[in-house]
């Protein structure tokens, strides 16, 4: 028998926390009818209700006392009667109900509102579990809902808990939980057991919920579903959280397991199809006996994925799409067997895999334009379209689509896509296609450079940002080229001047000149009229692309 052992603290919306001497007798509101009480005894469960009633629950406020709440989603209550968990005992009634709307979320959900009885806060004597009981009116008639809510009342609850198993196999998923649960008495300050306390306990994803007895004691037997991957086990009080539960040491143990596969020739599929491979999953029992592996885990990897769970008799069928030739392993994955190693499948062919063929950059274009040809290629007949998608390099190993389009398998095409902009510079395209669910994406595509060098225009200036109308305006720049070691100037190129008196305008040519050996471009205007200057290549021979630089605002004055 394990034995564990820890001090628990009820906190949460559901479990309400008190300090010791804070607690007198029930308020005068909080008074039980006589005649009440015995209906209850008479009939402990009460009338059912006809119409729709609410849940109901109980938060602590600031001086250690607990309002009652209840959800305002359906019938508006009467009144809340609360009672000892497992007993007709009422302790207190709640009748004055304040409803509380606070409109839509912040989110835009749905109105968020309740019903609230601030004004007839509960004072309990006893600690342990309650219930809540919610009234209201069908017309003339009172129906309830009994247990509409449960809270535990607890200062300093402490459980002590054996567990009669601490390993565990598929042949022994089950423990028997027994301790006791006590709590501060908070008139007396004195330690004794909680009566009618709700406990859970839990072990993986198991639970089972149990309640003590008037020594404060339980007995819960609680099962692992044998699907976790690690396990663990809480007892803890069921009605709201804890601050630390009760744990212990859980572990499986892990079952010997033999696999087998039948698969036995080579695999031949086409690209993206299912393949099924089957076989068988056994264990040796607790008792030493081989029994079926019934609804355990088997994996496929490699040369495809797929997972299945093993049937009644152990049998699985894996199909994993195959996307390429190689080994097929399968293994067992499950926490709870010790798998025998990796069967594996070999996958002599897929077929329908693709390949570009004939790609070449034909032709480019000063304005950065590029042609590109080639096409796909398939290994197997097929009357599909091949989605081609031309792309370019932002980075080594980084392809970015450009333009994307279709044409027939095993047809040459050409295709103009245009240049990105100077902020994704490409470093190579290459034609690439991402295949299909049954055609594969082709793989090491050529790639192909463009041929001519970029150029820019930096360092744009037209002297100060007003001048007087009629007085010399220079407007200057620098142009450069691309090489291998970055931009540099680029000398003996004509290069034209543009100007616009508004942005909705168009650009008028108002002169030109020649790079010195620096790259530097200058001409004097004699300013009439304010607008925008700017300073363009588009002379550029068949090496190099144009260019235009930032376009600059002048202010003519009078």
């Amino acid at each position: 028998m394990n034995s564990f052992k820890r001090t628990m603290t009820a906190v949460g919306t559901a479990v309400v926390i008190a300090a010791v001497g804070a607690l007198a007798a029930p308020a005068a509101s909080a008074a039980v009818p006589a005649a009440r009480q015995a209906a209850l005894a008479a009939d402990p469960e009460a009338k059912s209700a006809a119409i729709a009633l609410p849940a109901a629950w109980v938060r602590q406020n600031q001086n250690n006392q607990f309002i009652v709440f209840v959800d305002a989603k359906a019938s508006a209550p009467s009144r809340v009667e609360v009672r000892l968990a497992g007993t007709d005992k009422v302790v207190a009634v709640v009748d004055q109900l304040t409803y509380v709307d606070m409109g839509p979320s912040e989110s835009g959900g749905p109105v968020v509102d309740w019903y609230e009885g601030d004004k007839q806060p509960l004072v309990l004597a006893d600690v342990g579990d309650y219930e809540l009981d919610v009234y209201a009116k069908d017309g003339t008639t009172e129906v309830s809902r009994r247990n509409a809510g449960r809270f535990t009342h607890a200062i300093d609850a402490r459980i002590e808990a054996k567990s009669s198993r601490q390993e565990f196999s598929l042949d022994a998923l089950d423990t028997q939980v027994t301790g006791t649960v006590t709590a501060v008495h908070p008139r007396t300050g004195e330690r004794l057991p909680m009566t009618s306390a709700k406990i859970a306990a839990r072990l993986g994803d198991g639970r089972a919920d149990g309640w003590s007895d008037a020594q404060g004691k339980f007995t819960i037997t609680v099962a692992a579903l044998g699907t976790e991957k690690t396990l663990t086990h809480t007892v803890a009080l069921a009605s709201g959280g804890t601050e630390v539960p009760v744990t212990t040491p859980a572990t499986i143990r892990a079952q010997k397991s033999t696999l087998t596969l039948t698969p036995t020739a080579p695999l031949t599929a086409r690209y993206g199809t299912a393949v099924p491979v089957r076989g068988s999953l056994t264990r040796l029992a607790d008792d030493g006996t081989v029994k079926p592996a019934a609804g355990r885990n088997v994996a496929a990897s490699g040369a495809g994925k797929a997972t299945a769970s093993t049937g009644p008799d152990g049998s699985y069928t894996l199909l994993p799409p195959l996307l390429r030739t190689g080994s097929l392993g399968v293994s067992v994955q499950d926490a709870w067997l010790l798998g025998d190693g990796t069967r594996t499948a070999t996958v002599a062919k897929v077929t329908h895999t693709t390949k570009v063929m004939e790609e070449k950059l034909v032709a480019t274009d000063k304005y950065g334009g590029l042609t590109f040809s080639g096409k796909v290629t398939v290994d197997g007949i097929t009357s599909q379209q091949a989605p081609i998608q031309i792309q370019f390099q932002y980075y080594p190993g980084k392809w970015v689509t450009r333009q994307s389009f279709t044409v027939p398998y095993n047809k040459t095409f050409t295709v103009k896509v245009t240049q990105p902009s100077s902020q994704y510079p490409s470093d190579g395209w290459r034609v690439y296609t991402p295949g299909t669910s049954n055609i594969g994406p082709s793989t090491g595509t050529q790639v192909l450079r463009q041929t001519r060098a970029a150029t820019q225009i930096t360092d744009e200036r037209s002297g100060s940002s007003y001048v007087t109308k009629g007085e010399q305006l220079s407007v200057s720049a620098v142009l450069k080229t691309s090489t291998p070691g970055g931009f540099v100037p680029y000398p003996g190129q004509k290069v034209r001047y543009y100007f616009r008196p508004s942005p909705d305008s168009a650009w008028k040519e108002m002169g030109t000149s020649v790079s010195g050996a620096d790259g530097a471009v200058s001409k004097k205007f004699t300013a009439q009229t304010s607008g925008y200057w700017r300073i363009r290549f588009v002379d550029a021979d068949a090496n190099h692309l144009v260019s235009r630089g930032p376009e600059r605002r002048v202010r003519v004055t009078r």
